[in-house]
């Protein structure tokens, strides 16, 4: 018996991309529909966590009996994409969505409590240019689920994680560049929230639901057995219906019946209830032998299930060498930059495997091999790590080679290709203007802020380079140490050493700038007259100040609309300041300073 998923899945976009699938379960007939609201959060590539909603519908059956088939179900979901999901998609030249989610649920009854697995494509979706929300749809289908007498009672569908496998496109197919092209995003539920999908009773079969037999495993496969030696394998045979099932018999029938034979106990079987035939396979013969179990049964409409059986007979193990690939494509990767594969070489025989020789045949510098391959046992597994670096936009093509003891297959070989491509711009330029204050520790006073940043974003590794510019600024101090309350006006300004620099990954903006501080003047009123204490053309702090922001806790910036920066820093005392330049270093020098800036693009 195969159970089914009840599953939901569901996904989301963000600023430099994504997208977001949200899936659930369809049910059969005589069906009430339910509607259940979840919020995620799906971490994103340069963004970080996202939080997204998305609405399930599906229609399920309030009771379902034992034996009955629920399914197969049909999935079908719609999430809806804000504008700036659009807004990042389209200015990373996507013109479409899609991929695959793998959505995680729990079916709970009676008698087991199962984690479930359903797969849920999302339909290629293109991306707006207009302004505003769009929705991005997703189906697939969950299989058959049969319940049996140990799962009466209550039951219910609970949703879990989802994990979202997702690419967008350019409008010439390829994927975005960067780490937006593909990535995965494991979604979580945000906790507090009712995600009950479903509740529902498992009832006894009625009267009128006839005996149904299930064998499990279909087919059976003894594989190499060494000759003199046997092995075992189990039928399982299960009465999913609702009335009692009769086991008329159990023979081996075939062209080879005598290797085989088996042992049972199954007589009748209530509604759920299962038994299980013992196979053996004793190897007397050399080479592949069959043979079918035939189980009769009074099932009306099977009344003989047959399960194939073979086994091959060896005289001695022998070596037996299976590769996980025979072709491998690089694809088509950036020029310059290098994409890494791995082989796997499993030896699936009984004897050890002795690999002599792996090799390039063409021995190109494009692609390089490196393994330490060389003897394995039997059911063991070794790795082929293999490169290639795209030297130019030319296809490339070699050979790998694989030499061994394998008595069939001494040699095998591997076509390896790829190319070169065009990476055009990988950066975006950003320009915002700044808007904020400092706080100046050693006199308690308050500068307000203002200036531009332009610089350019790398969105593959989320490095940033930028100019930022500082407006000349003025403050008010109290100098009540020196000048018994009276209030300093000092004008400032600030001169860029370097570019400032950082990164932003996951939502997260870190940077750190280097600028001297100057100070052309600083004045008193008094008694209606401002009277010049210091400052100068040429006062400015002996050394660069080393200011460090970042994003706030609990916030995030984009690229594309900006956000909160804020940061602490240490002013280095002033020279060439005047007379009083010790006057102004009590005002102004210090540790402890902090800056709070509001960046927003620029219109």
């Amino acid at each position: 018996m195969n159970p089914t998923t009840f599953l939901f899945k569901k996904g989301r976009l963000s600023t430099a991309i994504a997208g977001v699938i949200l899936m659930t379960t369809h049910s059969m007939a005589h069906a009430d529909p339910v509607i259940l609201e979840l919020e995620m959060m799906c971490p994103f590539p340069l963004i970080g966590d996202q939080p997204v909603m998305a609405t399930i519908t599906a229609d399920y059956p309030a009771e379902v009996s034992v034996g009955e088939p629920l399914g197969p179900v049909m999935i079908n979901t719609l999430t809806r994409v804000n504008d700036a999901s659009r807004q990042g998609l389209a200015m990373m030249e996507a013109k479409t969505l899609s991929g695959k989610a793998t959505s995680i649920a729990t079916l709970t009854t009676a008698s087991r409590n199962e984690e479930k697995e359903v797969a849920l494509n999302i339909d290629s979706t293109p991306i707006p240019e207009e302004k505003g929300d769009f929705d991005v749809p997703a189906t697939g289908e969950a299989p058959v689920e049969t319940f049996t007498a140990d799962d009466v009672g209550p039951a219910q569908i609970t949703i879990n994680d989802l994990i979202l496998d997702l690419t967008s496109l350019k409008e010439d197919g390829s994927p975005v560049e960067g780490p937006v092209g593909q990535f995965t995003s494991d979604c979580t539920i945000v906790e507090g929230q009712k995600n009950v999908l479903h509740s529902f009773n498992v009832v006894d079969g009625g009267p009128g639901l006839p005996q149904d037999i299930q064998v499990d495993p279909k087919a059976i496969e003894f594989g190499d057995v060494q000759l003199g030696t046997s092995s075992q394998m189990d039928v399982k045979v299960v009465n999913a219906g609702g009335a009692m099932l009769g086991i008329n018999g159990v023979e081996i029938a075939g062209a080879n019946a005598q290797e085989f034979v088996q042992m049972n106990t199954c007589t009748t079987l209530g509604s759920g209830e299962s038994c299980n035939i013992n196979v053996t396979y004793a190897a007397s013969t050399e080479g592949m032998q069959t043979a079918e179990l035939i189980i009769t049964s009074d099932d009306p409409d099977s009344p003989s299930v047959t399960v194939p059986m073979s086994g091959n007979g060896q005289m001695e193990p022998a070596a037996d060498i299976e590769l996980s690939e025979t072709e491998i494509d690089f694809g088509g990767i950036d020029v310059g930059s290098t994409s890494e594969r791995t082989l796997t070489i499993s030896n699936v025989g009984g004897a050890a495997l002795n690999i002599s020789n792996i090799a390039l045949a063409n021995n190109a510098d494009f692609f390089v091999v490196g393994t330490d391959c060389s003897i394995l046992e039997p059911k063991a597994s070794c790795a082929v790590n293999l490169s290639f670096t795209a030297n130019s936009e030319m296809p490339s093509s070699d050979t790998l080679t694989i030499e061994s003891d394998d008595p069939d297959e001494a040699m095998l070989t591997v076509a390896l290709t790829g190319s070169g491509k065009d990476s055009g711009d990988p950066t975006q330029h950003i320009g915002m203007d700044a808007d904020g204050s400092t706080y100046v520790a050693a006199s308690g006073g308050t500068l307000p802020l203002a200036g531009a940043i332009e610089g350019e974003l790398d969105l593959a590794t989320g490095m940033l380079s930028a100019d930022v510019t500082l407006e000349p600024t003025t403050g008010t101090f109290q100098v009540s140490k020196i000048f018994r309350q009276l209030v300093a006006t000092t004008a400032v300004e600030f001169e860029p050493v370097e570019k400032t620099t950082g990164t932003l990954i996951n939502g997260l903006l870190t940077a750190n700038s280097q600028v001297y501080v100057k100070v052309p003047s600083v004045t008193v009123n008094v008694f209606g007259l401002d009277l010049p204490i210091g400052g100068g053309e040429s006062c400015r702090t002996i050394d660069p100040v080393n200011i460090s922001i970042s994003t706030p806790e609990g916030e995030t910036f984009e690229a594309m609309n900006g956000g909160s920066l804020e940061g602490s820093y240490d002013l280095p005392v002033l020279e060439n300041c005047g007379p009083l330049t010790s006057v102004l270093n009590q005002l102004m020098a210090g540790s402890d300073n902090r800056i709070s800036l509001d960046l927003k693009p620029q219109m």
